[in-house]
């Protein structure tokens, strides 16, 4: 993911020291909504990106986008940058997973991009489609917006909106964080003391230890 390097670079350049609980680097507060078509099947996710204020303002220096220095982006440059954070190129996958009866439900690339800037945040948007719809009445379905390798911590800090369908809801699982930061503590502290700042320690699809699971029920259909 372009982003994550950008990120890397700069706090390697920064020489600022880094203490406490180092990893993740990047924080994202998600917002989704699952629209269902007009056959009352999952369709496809919207998804919206809030960055954190200061790698906001590393993507702002970094791509340019006030160009005249008074400390806010111009909203035509900021609306360029829109689609720039997903690099299909350099393996992002779009830290974003479906999974219907255990099984990964797969979602095209995205789509519908959009970037604004609101508060000291750069905000971007875009489409998942999934490749084929699913029917969610009678099956389990559960979403997680998170990164597998926990670079990118991301918060859903508002509960995600069905579009489309009547007899839809979305039950919220919390992750249990403290737990994982417990077992996993030490490994991830580790990520920021190795020489390379482009190695990666290996702990398999830790991040989903820290993602909420958002299980999706619907009515069956009458």
């Amino acid at each position: 993911m372009q982003s994550r390097l950008l990120l890397a670079a700069a706090w390697c350049a920064s020489l600022v020291p880094v203490t406490g609980q180092a990893h993740p680097h990047i924080f994202i507060d998600t917002a989704f909504g699952l629209v269902f078509d007009d056959s009352g099947q999952l369709s496809e996710i919207r998804i919206d990106w809030t960055y954190d204020e200061f790698y906001s303002l590393l993507v702002i220096e970094e791509k340019g986008l006030d160009a005249d220095g008074d400390g806010t982006p111009e909203p035509d440059r900021v609306a360029a940058f829109a689609g720039q954070d997903v690099d299909w190129e350099a393996g992002f996958p779009g830290d974003f997973t479906l999974v219907q009866d255990g099984r990964t439900v797969a979602l095209e690339r995205p789509v519908d991009h959009a970037a604004r800037y609101e508060e000291g945040r750069i905000v971007t948007s875009h489409t998942r489609k999934l490749e084929t719809p699913i029917e969610v009445a009678g099956h389990e379905v559960v979403a997680r917006s998170y990164d597998p390798t926990y670079f990118v911590a991301y918060d859903v800090p508002t509960d995600p909106k069905i579009v489309g369908r009547e007899g839809c809801e979305v039950i919220r699982e919390p992750a249990d964080r403290d737990k994982a930061r417990e077992e996993y503590g030490d490994k991830l502290a580790a990520v920021d003391t190795v020489s390379d700042p482009f190695e990666v320690i290996e702990i398999d699809d830790i991040g989903i230890l820290f993602a909420d699971r958002f299980v999706v029920t619907c009515d069956a259909p009458s």
